[in-house]
């Protein structure tokens, strides 16, 4: 698979941060230190790829998208990794937040990225009025109480054999922002409610393939593959595919649902209006670390 694409949507998004993030100031610093840290930008990607199908968005506003969408994940990533939470000190082949600077600092930056990602899009001149309401809400409601931090509370209690649907904690803490990348470009437009549904479908399957991986990358990757801890799921008990159904049964489950969706998305629009979504389709279930540039070979 060429990952031309997804290395230009990062210089994209890098470059869109890079300017909402100019401030000198400590917060300042410690969002550009994680929101410009290495990463897949897959979410990102999925913004670009899909706003493909919609030939009345600017690329303009998908880069915009794009960036709140990554400003939004950049602000999960800080605060799942937080001593209250899962207590990982390293992440994306670096130190955490609160491990490079403090647990204070590490609340307030996650706390800053989230309100810079609706920030970002309300103040898009690119982003239709429409657009940017339904995309706040989509971005809310993906984040909120009924989606990541829902999800968020679930892992911690299935800790404590207090939950025990892995598969529901997987859709709200990983898939839902994921839904929302693959939706978001068609949002507030009333042509585009068709092809919403069955993208909408395919986000949901995607975000679930993705976490999967994560899971079985986890239980049998370094640390230094991963660019964060290979440990954590062990040492908090977490609940996981791998620990509930097995390895080889969480591969074959991620690359079904991988499978479905290509099927979907190949029945349902242009092939080649659709190539960059069928490619991440594929490497959402085939990488092998936190670096895009390590694919995990399926055939």
């Amino acid at each position: 698979m060429s990952l031309s694409f997804l290395s230009e949507c990062k210089e994209k998004v890098f470059n869109r941060i890079d300017v909402l993030l100019s401030n000198a100031d400590k917060i300042a610093s410690s969002m550009r230190y994680s929101a410009l840290a290495d990463s897949k930008c897959i979410r990102a990607g999925l913004i670009f790829a899909s706003g493909n199908l919609n030939k009345e968005i600017s690329n303009s506003a998908l880069i915009d998208m794009a960036a709140s969408i990554e400003l939004m994940h950049t602000y999960s990533l800080i605060h799942d990794d937080l001593p209250s939470m899962d207590n990982d000190e390293m992440r994306r082949g670096q130190a955490s937040s609160h491990i490079k600077f403090n647990e204070a600092t590490a609340i307030l930056t996650g706390d800053a990225l989230q309100a810079l990602s609706y920030e970002n899009i309300v103040s898009s001149p690119e982003i239709a009025d429409s657009q940017k309401i339904e995309s706040i809400k989509a971005l809310a409601r993906a984040c909120g109480h009924e989606g990541m931090i829902l999800g968020q509370q679930y892992d911690l209690d299935a800790e404590n054999n207090e939950y025990n649907d892995i598969k529901k904690i997987h859709e709200l803490k990983t898939g839902k922002l994921i839904r929302v990348a693959i939706t978001m470009p068609h949002l507030g437009n009333e042509k585009q409610k068709k092809q919403l549904v069955i993208l909408d479908e395919v986000g949901k399957n995607l975000g679930l393939a993705f976490q999967i991986i994560d899971d079985v990358l986890e239980a049998s990757s370094d640390s230094n593959t991963l660019g964060k801890s290979n440990q954590s799921d062990l040492i908090n008990k977490k609940l996981t595919y791998v620990s509930v159904f097995g390895k080889q049964a969480s591969i074959d489950k991620a690359h079904a649902l991988s499978s479905e969706c290509i099927s979907r998305l190949e029945s349902s629009f242009d092939k080649n209006a659709v190539s960059e979504l069928l490619e991440l389709a594929k490497f959402m279930v085939e990488r092998k670390s936190w670096d895009e540039n390590i694919l995990w070979n399926s055939n």
